[in-house]
């Protein structure tokens, strides 16, 4: 890490912290609405409501962003997150999951999108690719530490108490930005400019295509189940909350250090060649996990298509946002997240109804594999102008 700026290692010092605990609630959470008795048909509702907030706020938020500023944001979106969740776990009725929960996805998405926006304000092609692959690990390796200490938390302070204890850290956990100067404002920026596809060029209107169908495809195929992976667990295998945190870190484990090793991968197979080969070797994976039930084998089955899945990220991301006008990345980003999170609300919608069924997961497993295929041809025609144009070649020093 050390080429990149003071800027971006505070960025990252926050991704760390605030991933940490992201990742405690989202294997806590279920697992307390399973436990007061709510079915997998109205978790499925709680998080598609979850997936439409992030959707329809996220661009707001990411707008507001390029207005007020992306550091302000932050802080705002952190505190009202740690509310919610407070409120949420206080008060878990239906109505209030259900609206707070729409809510609560806007809020939930907008880190993300903001500090990945805020990262290409702070890098240029010399540092990108390895702010992205570091930042993606960051966010990757912290989920290991929060599964894993959710699990326990969970299940050795009760459920509840874990969710309050997360709810007030990531609330606070934007102070760790004090030191960080506030991004370039744009008061300019509205949800018009935001919609209007006429500035771009024939090129860069091509990827904007690809990626979006992209980003639709695999959205759904994982939205199937990757959002579920302990309730599966728990489903098919029984298994302890703090088990399920160490399975999920397993997963989490081969993502941050298949993500840390992206920019030296990319840079000596190719960014291509290293996108394409994995995403190919994932698709026979999701068909295995239909069939698999063997909870070892299971596991690092599902290991492997997360990390093959995951450390490809880095690299496609920071190669697309290279390739479109700077001074639009948050938009395209807004736009990207509403296209992941649209698709995603509609297969968690679909995943409490077909997971009741006999084989449910087998029918899950099977239909999120056509999507990944598909979203594999969608790379293919995404990669084809990045090739051309030279911009694989400037951030990795390699065209293949």
């Amino acid at each position: 890490m050390s080429k990149l700026t003071q800027k971006v290692i505070n960025l990252l010092i926050f991704s760390s912290i605030s991933s940490s605990f992201w990742a405690i609630y989202r294997v806590v959470f279920n697992l307390f609405l399973r436990d007061l008795g709510y079915t997998n048909q109205f978790i499925g509702q709680i998080t598609s409501f979850e997936m439409l907030g992030a959707a329809i706020l996220g661009i707001l938020i990411g707008i507001l962003g390029d207005r007020i500023g992306k550091k302000k944001m932050i802080i705002i979106s952190s505190l009202s997150f740690g509310i919610l969740l407070l409120i949420r776990s206080t008060f878990p009725y239906k109505n209030i999951l259900l609206v707070f929960g729409f809510l609560n996805g806007g809020f939930m998405t907008s880190r993300r999108l903001l500090l990945d926006s805020y990262l290409m304000d702070v890098t240029d092609s010399s540092t990108r690719g390895a702010a992205f692959g570091y930042n993606f690990a960051i966010f990757m390796a912290s989920g290991v530490l929060g599964n894993f200490i959710g699990g326990f938390m969970g299940e050795y302070l009760g459920l509840r108490l874990t969710l309050y204890i997360t709810g007030i850290c990531y609330a606070i956990s934007p102070i760790l930005l004090k030191n960080l100067p506030e991004s370039i404002k744009d008061k300019r920026v509205t949800l018009q400019k935001v919609l209007d596809f006429s500035q771009y060029n024939k090129e860069e209107k091509y990827i904007l295509k690809y990626y979006f169908l992209r980003t639709a495809a695999i959205s759904f195929g994982a939205g199937l189940f990757v959002n579920f992976g302990n309730i599966i667990y728990k489903d098919l295998f029984n298994m302890s909350p703090s088990l399920i945190g160490i399975s999920l870190s397993i997963a989490q484990f081969g993502a941050a250090a298949g993500s840390a090793l992206s920019s030296v991968l990319a840079k000596r197979f190719g960014p291509f060649k290293y996108t394409f080969i994995l995403n190919g070797i994932v698709i026979p994976l999701i068909i295995s996990l239909g069939f698999i039930r063997n909870p070892f084998i299971f596991i690092g089955f599902y290991a492997l298509r997360f990390t093959f899945m995951n450390m490809t990220n880095p690299v496609e991301t920071s190669s697309v946002l290279s390739a479109l006008p700077k001074n639009r990345v948050t938009s395209i980003y807004s736009l990207r997240n509403a296209a992941n999170f649209l698709t995603r609300s509609l297969a968690a919608f679909i995943f409490g109804i077909v997971s009741v069924l006999p084989s449910g997961y087998t029918y899950l497993f099977l239909i999120s594999s056509v999507f990944y295929t598909a979203a594999l041809i969608f790379m293919y025609k995404l990669f084809v102008p990045l090739r051309k144009n030279g911009i694989l070649h400037q951030l990795y020093d390699n065209n293949s």
